[in-house]
């Protein structure tokens, strides 16, 4: 039964609504994550000849681009900018950067999205990322040829592909917070001659913990303070989240190739196999984003460490003074040790 062709932008809209609520239910590589919102400009469709079947295309894509660990941003918002543009649509002016540009900036989004879908045998899909400067951020294409396969899983695989390569969420790293170094505590210099008894006199010393005591005849000794043992442990976690960056990289490896291992000697996985397929490549993009934080945490962990243990160094002490007098009487060395 074929429906009328109004009620396909009832479709569309319903589409765009719940695809949010879709991605809530997607797993990430994190609980605590966060990510910016993307401005989702509904897919341009080119090439299709049935109009009916534009809305469906649209609702598809809207749908797939969602999943994931991306936040759109409210249809409506996207809707109420694109009714204010001469064309409706960015899809059609001649420069859709600085469209899209536009459209991040007033949807207060950090990236904006156009997807184009041109259907048919051989199907390409492509995406257009661009920041709220009006700056390309990324841009691919993908296309698929048909072995069989009806057109909504040929798009379907297609818009995955798409998805998985595109930057759409930008990578951010938390910063690193130095320690603040424990209070040092100098011990009182002794007294000398009459001054040593006057202080007796005056009242009881001022008491000292023990610890505090140990730490500063500890500096003293070998001209070290808290800088060294914070740089050791910085440069320890550095080197931890390093190795977790690699495991995580190889794990990342290891799903994208079993997801690949369905499209060997030239096959192409059934309808039931394709929940899997995007599973594994969902894991592996997940891993890689969690493989690229690590590495950055780990970097900054470890030259941090460095910093701290060379800012820690002793300084060279000070040459001596020497000074020499001849007089009358006799000659003079007088002499400064450092």
């Amino acid at each position: 039964m074929k429906h009328p062709s109004s009620s396909r932008p009832t479709l569309l809209a319903l589409a765009l609504l719940l695809a949010p609520a879709a991605q809530a239910l997607e797993p990430t590589a994190s609980s605590t994550a966060q990510t910016d919102l993307v401005a989702l400009h509904p897919c341009a469709i080119v090439g299709e000849k049935n109009k009916d079947k534009i809305p469906d295309y649209q609702a598809a894509c809207a749908t797939e681009i969602a999943r994931g660990d991306v936040q759109l941003v409210p249809s409506e918002q996207v809707r109420a900018f694109l009714d204010k543009e001469p064309r409706k649509s960015c899809a059609q002016t001649k420069k859709p950067s600085e469209c899209l540009g536009r459209l991040a900036t007033a949807t207060q989004a950090s990236r904006a999205v156009l997807i184009t879908v041109n259907p048919g045998q051989l199907t390409r899909v492509s995406g257009l990322v661009v920041n709220p400067g009006g700056e390309v951020v990324d841009q691919k294409s993908i296309q698929i040829r048909s072995r069989g396969q009806p057109q909504e899983e040929l798009l379907r695989t297609a818009l995955t592909r798409l998805r998985e390569q595109l930057n759409l969420v930008p990578l951010k790293i938390t910063p690193l917070v130095e320690p603040t170094p424990p209070p040092l505590v100098a011990a009182p210099p002794p007294a000398q001659g009459p001054t040593q008894g006057t202080a007796e006199a005056s009242g009881p010393k001022p008491s000292v913990p023990p610890e505090a005591l140990a730490m500063t005849q500890e500096a003293r000794r070998t001209g070290r303070t808290w800088k060294t043992p914070a740089a050791y442990a910085s440069a320890g976690a550095g080197v931890v989240a390093l190795g977790l960056a690699g495991f995580f990289a190889i794990s990342s490896n290891s799903d994208m190739a079993r997801s690949n291992e369905f499209y060997k000697d030239n096959s192409y996985p059934t309808l039931n196999q394709l929940p899997e397929i995007v599973s594994l490549r969902e894991k592996a993009s997940n891993k890689r984003t969690a493989a690229g934080v690590s590495a950055g945490v780990g970097a900054v962990l470890v030259g941090a460490g460095a910093y701290l243990w060379l800012n820690d160094r002793p300084a060279t002490p000070a040459p001596g003074v020497a000074a020499l007098s001849v007089g009358p009487q006799g000659v003079s060395v007088l002499g400064f040790l450092p």
